[in-house]
């Protein structure tokens, strides 16, 4: 509600998040250049953004655009952001801002990695995306979810995995089956 009734609150805010953040990644980063800097927004419900996409790129891009810029140039690779629920609608937004890696793809939020990658190609690499309902239920149904996501794991910039933690409902004959249909799949077998 603040985002309409106290913009300039946000925006105060905001500009203290970002500018702390930036000091933060310059003072870590003149000392160590790590493969991978990581954000966890959690910026989406299941079925769309928590705010508007106008409102993300209003309020929230130049602060991850100015990360972003510091995070290239102290030469890390993957500037990653996380996000549980729907996210297509943020994909293109932090593809803007130089992001370039998004988890944990959850599938129940109506997410679609395949249609994701068909639309982003590389611009965007992905972690998770596997339907955790798949894994619980084993056999033939984590079968096809993984034929599924067959295009994106031979397309690349991806690594599959659980689209959010392992639920307990997933069994260890059920988690066995899939690491195994996993590893054979990807090569690691």
């Amino acid at each position: 509600m603040a985002f309409y009734d106290q913009p300039d609150l946000i925006r105060d805010m905001v500009r203290f998040w970002t500018d702390f953040i930036r000091d933060l990644l310059e003072c870590a980063l003149r000392y160590v250049t790590p493969d991978l800097i990581h954000i966890s927004e959690d910026m989406a419900y299941k079925s769309f953004s928590m705010i508007s996409p106008a409102m993300v790129r209003e309020f929230l891009l130049p602060c991850y655009r100015a990360w972003g810029e510091i995070v290239r140039a102290h030469g890390v690779p993957l500037y990653g952001v996380d996000s549980d629920g729907y996210t297509g609608e943020l994909i293109p937004i932090w593809i803007e801002a130089g992001i370039n890696l998004h988890d944990s793809i959850e599938v129940a939020a109506g997410n679609d990695l395949v249609a994701y990658h068909r639309r982003f190609g590389r611009a965007m690499a992905y972690q998770g995306g596997v339907d955790k309902r798949a894994i619980a239920k084993g056999g033939s149904a984590i079968r096809a979810e993984l034929e599924r996501l067959t295009p994106v794991i031979r397309g690349g910039g991806y690594i599959p995995g659980c689209d959010h933690g392992v639920p307990p409902d997933v069994s260890w004959s059920a988690f066995v089956d899939y690491v195994g249909l996993l590893a054979r799949l990807t090569g690691w077998l």
